[in-house]
């Protein structure tokens, strides 16, 4: 128990320090914009017009009997993608995000009524919601121009932090799923080989990319264990940063080999990723960006404010 006890002090002491705001705005700036490009290239219009009998929700939208009519989702994702435009320039961000989120939820519920579940932009959602009560817009903002925010702490810290964490968990339990369902098999197997030829098979010409792997048998296996181990590994990000320099660009890599080799577009994800984990005011600081001191009138060091804390 006492080691138990520990283990979760120091859990909240790293979820709880001090954070940047410059690294907040950072994700708030990213995570705002995917969701407007996604909010503006979605399928939500030709969606509207489904007939009522291929509605098959698995969420929320269950309440309905069909899509929201064409009209509706006009005036929707309008609203939405003007709100995530505001936020991510950091106007008004405690109210513009939390509405940008909002619209954009049934909007995204609309691509899984279909009777299959698309999860595309799942974790852009998820890891919105931290930021939904933060101060996003204390630095790299319009806000900050205006009501500037001096100073670090815990109130920065803990919403990039939990983004991480949960960015690290959808891919450490997509891993775990593969070994619950499939057991080693899923790689040792020639599992991955037959989900390559049958995507292959599917597409209107056969894919190279695909078939490249798939007649190489131990290839198909290097492949498999390569993404088991990025995914139950990925959350050792958490715990030494450093490591992100490895599974950052594995992650993406993976992506870009999945869009290659079976046509799915996993891209808001393989952004997501990047946004929330890597370090972009460090990176700003190390290639001659503006350092703490210089960034803004939202980023210069001082004591915590009061709406900080909050």
């Amino acid at each position: 128990m006492p080691a138990a006890r520990a283990a979760v002090a120091r859990a909240e002491g790293w979820l709880f320090a001090d954070g940047d705001p410059r690294r907040l705005a950072a994700v708030r700036i990213g995570l705002g914009a995917l969701l407007a490009a996604r909010l503006a290239s979605g399928p939500y219009p030709e969606l509207a017009t489904q007939p009522a009998a291929l509605f098959r929700p698995i969420s929320f939208l269950g309440l309905l009997d069909r899509m929201p009519s064409p009209e509706a989702v006009a005036i929707l994702q309008a609203f939405a993608l003007g709100a995530a435009v505001l936020a991510t320039f950091g106007l008004l961000t405690r109210v513009t995000l939390p509405l940008a989120w909002l619209a954009a939820l049934p909007l995204v519920a609309m691509t899984s009524s279909l009777g299959k579940v698309v999860h595309n932009d799942v974790l852009l959602l998820l890891c919105l919601v931290p930021l939904l009560p933060s101060n996003a817009g204390a630095a790299w903002s319009l806000d900050a121009r205006l009501r500037p925010v001096a100073g670090r702490g815990p109130a920065f810290g803990w919403p990039v932090r939990t983004a991480m964490v949960v960015v690290a968990g959808a891919y450490f339990f997509s891993g775990l799923a593969k070994l619950l369902h499939a057991g080693p098999a899923w790689v040792a197997s020639g599992n991955l080989r037959w989900v390559l030829y049958a995507s292959s098979d599917a597409q209107p010409e056969p894919n190279p990319y695909a078939l490249f792997v798939a007649d190489r048998p131990l290839l198909a296996q290097l492949v498999a264990a390569a993404t088991l181990a990025v995914e139950l590994g990925f959350p050792l990000v958490l715990w030494r940063p450093r490591l992100a320099w490895l599974f950052v660009p594995a992650v993406v890599a993976m992506h870009a080999g999945i869009g290659l080799a079976m046509h799915l577009d996993y891209s808001a994800m393989a952004a997501t990723v990047l946004v929330v984990m890597v370090d972009w005011p460090a990176l700003a600081d190390r290639f001659g960006g503006p350092g703490p001191a210089a960034a803004g009138p939202g980023d210069r060091p001082g004591p915590v404010s009061a709406e900080e804390r909050r």
